[in-house]
């Protein structure tokens, strides 16, 4: 179904001119033809893993994507911990078929890349490392893989030096009542890999930190043309 919505897929041409840009796409219908591939990207919804301790079932997208010709997308796969679960009491065993299901998405929507959006509690992060790194394993060679990251997570020091990842991703957003603690710290430069990409929401904009040298954008409502607009007006004054 993914594949009939998506459409011709083509790696699209990077912008040469200030920050690479990247349309978070959610779980609602989104036309996004409006979009030169020369400009943004897209990086979208692909499914929802629910996990508990014992077992897993993934809802796949199920709104339509639009996508101008030449604009292959990116897939993100959320994993949401059901029933109280912790993801370092999951078994080797599940965690290694919820990695090859993963990979199986990737491959099902012949993603240019895989983003896994998980939000994994101080507990949880070496299960985390773990199964990023079965996951690095079984993912076909140059198939990128990369992940959000909330804010808190990348102080120096952090385990996110140890992710075996292509791109963390902090969200500058959402970010509760350290907002400003956390955004004044973005724009003094976070600590690899946190430096690099960064996650920004248009309807708390922010200007992304000097470092970034691709920007995330979030909208909490379907993208337009004039959205985009407005957002590129903004990131190349």
């Amino acid at each position: 179904m993914l594949a009939g919505l998506l459409g011709a897929l083509a790696s699209p041409v990077a912008s040469a001119e200030g920050p690479r840009v990247i349309l978070w796409a959610w779980e609602r219908p989104e036309n996004l033809r409006f979009l030169n591939p020369s400009q943004a990207e897209v990086s979208f919804l692909a499914a929802t893993v629910d996990l508990t301790e014992e077992a897993f079932s993934v809802r796949p997208r199920r709104q339509p994507l639009y996508l101008p010709p030449g604009l292959r997308p990116r897939a993100t796969v959320r994993i949401e911990m059901r029933q109280g679960g912790s993801l370092a009491h999951v078994a080797p065993e599940l965690r290694q078929r919820l990695v090859e299901r993963l990979v199986t998405i990737a491959q099902g929507v012949k993603a240019a890349a895989l983003q896994i959006d998980f939000d994994a509690r101080e507990s949880e992060t070496e299960a985390y490392l773990t199964l990023l790194g079965e996951l690095r394993g079984r993912m076909p060679p140059g198939l990128p893989l990369s992940i959000t990251a909330l804010a808190s997570w990348c102080g120096s020091g952090s385990w996110l030096a140890r992710a075996p990842v292509d791109e963390v991703v902090p969200q500058l957003f959402r970010m509760g009542p350290d907002d400003v603690r956390h955004y004044e710290r973005a724009q003094r430069g976070f600590a690899p890999p946190c430096a690099r990409s960064v996650g920004l929401a248009l309807d708390e904009w922010r200007a992304p930190p000097a470092s970034a040298s691709t920007v995330y954008l979030f909208n909490p409502r379907p993208w337009t043309a004039t959205a985009f607009t407005e957002a590129h007006s903004k990131l190349n004054p």
